[in-house]
Formats: C-alpha cells, structure tokens, sequence
C-alpha cells in the first residue's frame, strides 16, 4: 500500500524547513563531520532530519522500516538487512548534496523513495529553501510543484544531449577517445537530486553514475522513468530497471530517449571495461 502522496509530501517539506533551511549557512565547526575520507561530510542538518523523518514516515506506514543514509553509514548490515526483509523500505537521503550544503553552496536537495515489493513504488525530490517538489508514483507520472512533467524526449543524439558526468567518466572518455566531444554540453552539481530533477523536467536529456547507492539513485531514476525517460542499472546479473537487493551494481545511465540511452551505453563501453 502507498501512503497519501500529499501527507509525504507536507512532512518532507516540515522536515526540510525546520531541520535543513534554518542551518544554510549557520553551521559551526562542531556541526560538521567526515566518514569514510574528508570529502564524504555529514552534518547535524543530515542526522536531525533523517532521524525525524525516519520516525514520522515509519509512523505514516504502519509495519515499514527506514533505510537512512546515515544510518547506514553507522551499520554497515542494515541495507542488506533491509532488502532482505518483505516489510515496505523508505530510503531517505536527508541532505543531498551535503558537501554543497556544508560550504553554503547550492544545490542540495531532501530525497525519498518508497521501495516495496522488489521496486521503487513513488519518490520526492525536494529543495529544502524553496519548498519546490518533484514527485512520482509509479505508473502515475512526474509531477513538479503539483503540474505534470515530460523529459525532452525528442533528443534521440549524443551531439545534441545535455547530460551529467562525474569527472571519472569523463576521464575516461577522454582516454578511450581523445579530444573528441559528444554531447552538446556536460555539467556536474555534486547533488544527485537536482540532476534527475533536472533531467526529469527535460532542462536536461542524460545523466550517468557510478558508485551507487540506494538513496542516491532510487528517488531521481523513478522521477525520469514516469517523466518518460529510461534508467537502468548495469550489474554482473546484466541490465535491470530498477534498484536491486543484491547490491548496487556496476553503473547507471538514465536518458530521455531509448536512441539516446543505446547511443550514449555504446560510447560508454570502454569507460566500464
């Protein structure tokens, strides 16, 4: 069963602004911490306001469990613990794009999914200083601020794409082929969330990922799939549309097109080699 879309809504929202909005820019050194090297940061914005949520929407949802980037961070068990189990999993990334968010930079985004029954069933992405919300419920449709939304569908070429790659992809293409340019133009935010957003609302036509977790991708490949678009996960099972319990598998490429997606899984090739 999918809880009331609107009543998650209205509570990431609550969250956003009374844990995340109010700490822009008023962090204090003690306020900010590493995990696994000095650029992975967490802040006490992210813990408040996964600890909140994770309350409030396992509440929501009677017999649900919580898969929190943070609390995952501090037991290493509990994504696998989680999948393993039949129980409705809300996969919460407090604040996205937290290194952004912890030198006042924008963008950073709140990002939610509901993962049941071995899919991600709905999604929200939200900016935590505007309220802005992006939304999806599987086999319902993107929806942007409570208006329907498409992906630019009509870009069925890499030269005429705008898309998101991390610099190791980049690297690599640049090894694989030279100087040669593909796509149109090529951005990076180091914030997940407003680049499927982005995708999602057709600003932009791909994004690629590697290193993935659940929180990262789960919300933003659910808003581009209803938004008309295509994500898959490459894993050594082959390719699968949506995240998976056995782990997060190899790569990740979202597009606005099939044409787009096959063109863009060929030029990658020698980037997953």
């Amino acid at each position: 069963m999918t809880p009331d879309i609107d009543k998650v809504t209205t509570i990431i929202r609550e969250v956003a602004a009374e844990e995340i909005a109010p700490r822009f820019g008023q962090l204090e050194a003690g306020d900010i911490d590493t995990k696994t090297h000095a650029q992975d940061l967490v802040t006490i914005a992210d813990t408040e306001a996964e600890r909140i949520l994770t309350r409030r929407l396992t509440a929501l949802l009677p017999g649900s469990v919580a898969l929190g980037e943070e609390a995952a961070h501090h037991d290493a068990s509990l994504q696998k613990t989680v999948f393993a189990g039949t129980a409705p999993i809300w996969i919460i990334d407090p604040v996205d794009g937290t290194k952004n968010f912890a030198h006042q930079r924008q963008p950073f985004r709140s990002m939610l999914a509901l993962y049941q029954d071995g899919r991600t069933v709905a999604a929200w992405i939200v900016d935590p200083l505007t309220g802005d919300v992006t939304v999806a419920e599987h086999g319902s449709g993107t929806f942007h601020n409570g208006m329907p939304v498409k992906v630019r569908s009509e870009i069925m070429s890499a030269s005429s794409a705008r898309g998101f790659l991390i610099f190791y992809v980049r690297n690599r293409l640049a090894k694989a082929y030279g100087k040669r340019h593909f796509f149109e133009k090529l951005s990076y935010y180091s914030c997940c969330g407003a680049e499927y957003q982005d995708v999602a609302l057709g600003n932009y036509d791909f994004c690629v990922y590697r290193t993935l977790k659940p929180w990262d991708h789960a919300p933003g490949t659910l808003l581009v799939r209803e938004a008309g678009g295509i994500a898959r996960y490459f894993s050594k099972d082959g390719q699968k549309d949506d995240y998976h319990a056995n782990g997060s598998g190899a790569a990740l490429i979202c597009a606005s097109s099939p044409e787009l997606w096959d063109e863009i899984n060929q030029l990658l090739q020698p980037v997953w080699q």
